[in-house]
């Protein structure tokens, strides 16, 4: 199955719109493209010009983005978390489901109020990697990430760390996967996800035209879904909740891909070539 990189909700020159950047690398196929034509892809998504121009300068001094110089052009190509996001949509289907070893990597850390900024830091950083929040103070995940984890590189010397690993049943850990993870919320959302999906279908005749409408559409229908697939965490299969949605989702975004997905990159292929 194609998995493209898509998010975001309508394009803006703000952060919004700087998802539609990996969703265009997603369709086109390609580790880097030319600037000049992503600038134009970008303008079919509904950026100006100028709001294009600076959404790239902004992602590439934020680490989003590197750039090749290339004779009078500039290639961009993603990096940093964009990066890491794009492979791990791009090799879903690679990846063999976990297993149940009989205990979670933990990160357990006592942070005082006092350096409240590196305790969010440290959670937020340890989420979009994939740690679950247990309890406050308790992260956990199937692996160990901590050496891909900022924050631990120089902790301030009031801050606590302790990384272990936590034994649990396969029953208890499926109570403690639903609770770190909010596995409920992340059910209802996938569900209605699918639905939308399945509903915009019905409403179709066939596959659009290659061109601009295509994949305006294209954006417009998975790239909040696709982004939000990477809230699921990596847990073996008995650990979901017996009617997890997800493979609902990734089914839905297949058939939208066999309609759209041909007349999109159609019309970004033939825009490269040109």
């Amino acid at each position: 199955m194609q998995k493209n990189v898509a998010s975001g909700s309508s394009p803006r020159p703000g952060g919004r719109s700087a998802p539609l950047v990996p969703f265009l690398f997603g369709v086109a196929g390609h580790a880097q493209l030319p600037g000049t034509e992503l600038i134009r892809l970008l303008g079919d998504l509904g950026l100006t010009e100028a709001a294009a121009r600076a959404l790239l300068l902004r992602m590439r001094h934020e680490g989003k983005l590197t750039s090749v110089r290339r004779g009078r052009g500039v290639d961009y190509q993603l990096a940093g978390e964009y990066g890491r996001r794009f492979e791990r949509i791009r090799r879903a289907d690679q990846q063999r489901p976990a297993e149940w070893t009989g205990s979670f990597h933990a990160l357990l850390y006592q942070v005082p109020e006092s350096r409240r900024a590196y305790r969010d830091g440290l959670r937020r950083a340890a989420v979009h990697l994939g740690y679950g929040l247990l309890q406050q103070g308790v992260l956990i995940a199937m692996d160990d990430r901590t050496d891909q984890l900022g924050p631990l590189a120089d902790p301030p010397a009031e801050v606590r760390v302790f990384v272990t690993r936590l034994a649990m049943s396969e029953a208890d850990a499926a109570r403690a996967a639903f609770l770190a993870w909010d596995l409920d919320a992340l059910n209802r959302l996938y569900s209605e996800h699918a639905q939308i999906l399945r509903t915009a279908l019905r409403e179709r005749s066939g596959p659009p035209e290659p061109g601009p409408d295509a994949l305006r559409r294209y954006a417009d229908l998975l790239r909040t879904p696709m982004v939000d697939t990477l809230r699921s965490p990596r847990l073996p299969g008995t650990l979901f909740p017996d009617d997890w949605s997800m493979p609902q989702l990734w089914q839905a975004i297949a058939e939208v891909q066999q309609v759209f997905g041909a007349p999109a990159t159609g019309y970004v292929t033939r825009r490269l070539a040109g």
